[in-house]
């Protein structure tokens, strides 16, 4: 019995070991894929902080890759672009990147066109839900090369977003 607790006890502290390591090594090629991914090859808005941004601030991005190791929704606010044709754009993007979801094991589990706001005072075009197994799942993807040839529509699609990392619990 003494030796099952302490060979558990070891199993953990190599585990925490081991996210420890990948959090310090991983930090800049993490936030360069979040970059990557929310602006293409830019991180223009980044550092704004408001309702809509085009990727994470260096905190925000930073606290993303220390989320837990299990299954995370993605709620995504989208504000389209009113130059050219965002929607359209945007629209592409979707059923592009609904491709590559499949292929990291993630899938889009709710999307849907905004028509009022009820409470609040943001204005938000649509709204789209993406499961991850985990929140690597989306930095690998951002990474990939499949990845950066659909992003250029995602860029030209939105004016902005509010991206919520959420895990499901069962009570409120």
């Amino acid at each position: 019995m003494r030796e099952s607790k302490n060979e558990t006890k070891n199993e953990i502290e190599n585990d925490s070991s081991r996210r420890d390591f990948i959090a310090s090594a991983g930090t800049a090629t993490g936030l360069a894929a979040l970059a990557t991914l929310f602006s293409g090859s830019e991180i223009v808005n980044a550092q704004e902080l408001g309702l809509n941004a085009m990727g994470p601030t260096p905190e925000q991005a930073q606290a993303f890759m220390q989320l837990p190791d299990k299954p995370v929704v993605m709620v995504n606010l989208l504000k389209f672009s009113n130059s050219g044709s965002g929607a359209e754009d945007y629209a592409q993007y979707g059923r592009d990147v609904a491709r590559i979801l499949e292929s990291i094991g993630a899938e889009i589990i709710f999307s849907g066109v905004c028509q009022a706001t009820f409470i609040g005072g943001a204005e938000w075009d649509s709204v789209a839900m993406v499961r991850y197994p985990n929140a690597r799942a989306l930095l690998q993807m951002a990474q990939s090369a499949e990845y950066q040839a659909i992003s250029s529509n995602r860029s030209s699609g939105l004016e902005g977003q509010v991206n919520l990392a959420v895990f499901e619990t069962d009570s409120l």
